[in-house]
């Protein structure tokens, strides 16, 4: 059930971005679909980030290296003819197996949090992921491919490739990920239960988990010294300068979820920092 399925994911680019605005995001999100569609790669989730990206997918090792090259070279005109330039050139990418269910479910909420981890959007808002499609039946606006024209194909999606008809376009030209992501076979792994999915997709520490399996070392966002001087600041403005040592376990626990969402600080570096215990963690987070 599980064979040759993979978390992809290109190697974030240091002093530069792939995508500068939302034509770019939408452009790449769309050549993947394409390139997809073109090497026959199975999408399960997608999570498109400015400098790196995320696909949890199912293919062979042979396809997924033309799969990316030729996101790389398609990618790479549209950058270069836009900016001059070209950063798709850099990209590489990992490949993580994945060989369990229980592997499966973390790596998909792993991907769908990639913008709540870099502070930048809660999974469920985040344009550029996949997190909106599962355990939805609400249709969303769209013209499938088969009622477009060559020539409308050409013009919004930038190819003149077969293509399947039931892709889906929306009014702004972006392959709606629900046409080519198997939404179905997600949530029957997560046992068709959208609890499961949910619960996962704000489990705090499911970054230090994953990474460790990834052989990653897991590093604070900010120093303990830095948070230290946060909690200071957060102290001052939204507790009336209290020390957090004087707070009872109530307001400690609101301080703990201000410092986390501010800081991105993790569970083990919270316990360090503030007289919180587990107990309380577990249900603030």
């Amino acid at each position: 059930m599980l064979k040759d399925c993979y978390h992809f994911c290109t190697t974030a680019l240091r002093d530069t971005v792939l995508c500068q605005d939302r034509t770019d995001y939408r452009r790449l999100w769309n050549y993947i679909v394409l390139c997809a569609v073109k090497f026959n790669i199975r999408i399960f989730c997608i999570c498109l980030m400015s400098n790196h990206f995320h696909i949890l997918l199912q293919a062979i090792p042979g396809q997924i290296e033309s799969f990316c090259l030729e996101i790389k070279i398609l990618f790479g005109r549209y950058l270069k003819k836009k900016y001059g330039h070209s950063t798709a050139s850099k990209l590489t990418y990992r490949l993580f197996d994945i060989q369990s269910r229980r592997a499966f479910c973390q790596e998909v909420a792993y991907i769908l949090r990639n913008a709540y981890k870099a502070r930048i959007s809660s999974p469920l808002s985040y344009p550029w992921c996949s997190t909106p499609i599962y355990f939805s039946k609400q249709p969303r606006q769209g013209r499938k491919t088969r009622e477009m024209t060559v020539r409308e194909i050409a013009t919004t999606l930038n190819t003149r490739e077969k293509l399947p008809g039931d892709l889906l376009v929306s009014p702004e030209g972006i392959i709606l990920p629900e046409s080519f992501i198997d939404s179905a076979f997600v949530e029957k792994i997560f046992e068709n239960s959208p609890v499961l999915f949910f619960d996962l997709l704000k489990k705090w520490n499911l970054e230090d988990i994953v990474d460790g399996t990834h052989g990653e070392t897991v590093s604070d966002a900010y120093s303990d010294d830095e948070v230290i001087v946060g909690i200071g600041n957060i102290c001052k403005e939204d507790f009336g300068g209290m020390s957090p040592i004087r707070m009872d376990q109530k307001t400690v626990g609101r301080l703990a979820r201000k410092v986390f969402s501010r800081y991105g600080a993790n569970r083990a570096q919270l316990l360090r920092l503030l007289p919180v215990d587990d107990f309380l963690l577990d249900r603030v987070l």
